[in-house]
């Protein structure tokens, strides 16, 4: 019997697209470089600290710093500017991006008196602003715990993070289901840790673990 429902954050709940757009856009106001130029190197960024992390060379509690810092020497930029863009994108998006079907299914899990969580894992941006997103989406209203690999201080795929959330609540791993859309660090990393996995296609998919729970 499933009594644990966790959610990853970005891609799931939240449109990581449209976070990552805006802080491109907010970086070429800010430092006057093109925004073709900046997504290039963010590409970049994002695909080297993710190596680093599953090569296991990214500390979880450092990951923000390292990252940002990362970007902002592939732009040349001092890391102030990374720092900033984050805040503004943050302040441009926190309204409206969560994806429509989320906040209904979260409610419907709630219904079913379950307990519901977030395991994210953080990379540009600490698990502060991915705070403020739930609760202005609202849908903090229907979670009863956030966990973050910076707060935790472990990652997806690593078990232990799963095992963390299952022991918070004193269920066992297999009375608990991940929900995520990265087949590596959700469907794979639950699985690891003795938890059940649904691998979602499109953000569409979320009404779909209703069937399981």
């Amino acid at each position: 019997m499933i009594k644990l429902v966790s959610f990853d954050i970005w891609g799931t709940l939240l449109d990581l697209n449209l976070m990552l757009e805006a802080i491109v856009e907010e970086l070429s106001y800010l430092s006057s470089l093109e925004k073709t130029f900046i997504d290039n190197a963010f590409k970049k960024a994002r695909k080297e600290s993710r190596e680093l992390r599953l090569q296991g060379k990214l500390p979880a509690k450092e990951a923000v710093n390292i990252c940002q810092k990362l970007f902002a020497d592939t732009l040349g930029l001092d890391v102030e500017f990374i720092k900033r863009a984050v805040v503004k994108a943050t302040l441009k998006v926190r309204k409206h991006i969560g994806y429509p079907v989320a906040i209904e299914v979260l409610k419907t899990v709630k219904e079913k008196e379950l307990f519901v969580c977030t395991i994210g894992n953080v990379q540009f941006w600490s698990s502060n602003y991915t705070r403020i997103f739930i609760e202005e989406t609202g849908f903090a209203n229907y979670i009863d715990k956030q966990f973050y690999s910076d707060e935790v201080g472990v990652f997806k795929p690593e078990k232990e993070i799963f095992i963390h959330a299952a022991s918070y609540f004193k269920v066992k791993p297999e009375e608990m289901i991940h929900v995520g859309d990265r087949e590596k660090e959700d469907f794979f990393g639950a699985q690891k840790a003795g938890v059940n996995a649904f691998l979602l296609k499109k953000p569409e998919d979320l009404k779909h673990i209703l069937e399981f729970i």
